[in-house]
């Protein structure tokens, strides 16, 4: 039997790029608030309420499943802080971490049996800071501290989590970043070189199958610093 994957923010470029290499081995549910269409990929348009989630999660998930669920939920700001709008801060809070936090909730309470696996995408940009990205840096740290304490509380169950930090990809961040800001970030990975998709699924995997990091940060970045 097939691994069931679950991914949350399954529109962006990333999430959808991952979906399709992993179709070929696992069986894919993909869920967004944009209408999306991926061979071999289940895919489900939701407004994220978690009582629409479960109820979804029910018709796919039984008692033998230990499914992995994958957050790519990501939002990132368009402008300095100080320039933010009380909406837009609580709009990025929501996407990017209250969003993971409560889905969270809700699988644990109704799959905690099921043993899953949950692997949250964070930034190694985030994790060093930069100007212009307060709202992102914060929100996808704390995940970080998120994933960590659950991981000491549910570890001994047999429950996993963990964060990956990703870099920057081709035709994902870069295409909304500047030419100069890209080059910027560019200079500060070990080999001056976008990261693959290729890469991520590999980190991926290595998540999927290892249960002695639980809690930790996995770098899939290019030596970022």
């Amino acid at each position: 039997m097939k691994k069931k994957i679950i991914i949350f923010g399954g529109s962006s470029f990333i999430a959808k790029e991952v979906s399709k290499f992993l179709a070929y081995k696992y069986d894919i549910v993909s869920f967004s608030q944009k209408s999306v269409k991926i061979k071999n990929v289940k895919t489900i348009r939701t407004n994220y309420t978690t009582k629409s989630i479960i109820k979804n999660l029910d018709k796919i998930i039984n008692k033998n499943n230990k499914a992995i669920f994958l957050f790519f939920n990501s939002l990132a700001d368009k402008k300095i802080f100080i320039k933010n709008t009380e909406k837009e801060i609580f709009n990025i809070l929501k996407i990017n971490q209250i969003l993971p936090i409560t889905l969270t909730n809700s699988i644990l309470k109704r799959f905690f049996f099921n043993k899953p696996i949950f692997l949250y995408m964070s930034s190694s940009r985030a994790k060093g800071g930069d100007k212009g990205i307060t709202l992102y840096s914060t929100t996808k740290n704390a995940l970080s501290v998120f994933s960590h304490n659950m991981a000491m509380e549910y570890g001994k169950f047999g429950l996993i989590f963990k964060v990956i930090l990703l870099g920057l990809f081709k035709g994902g961040l870069k295409n909304k970043l500047s030419k100069n800001n890209n080059k910027k970030i560019l200079d500060r990975t070990f080999n001056n070189k976008y990261v693959e998709v290729e890469q991520l699924i590999k980190t991926l995997e290595f998540c999927f199958n290892d249960t002695a990091s639980n809690g930790t940060e996995i770098n899939c970045d290019n030596g970022y610093n």
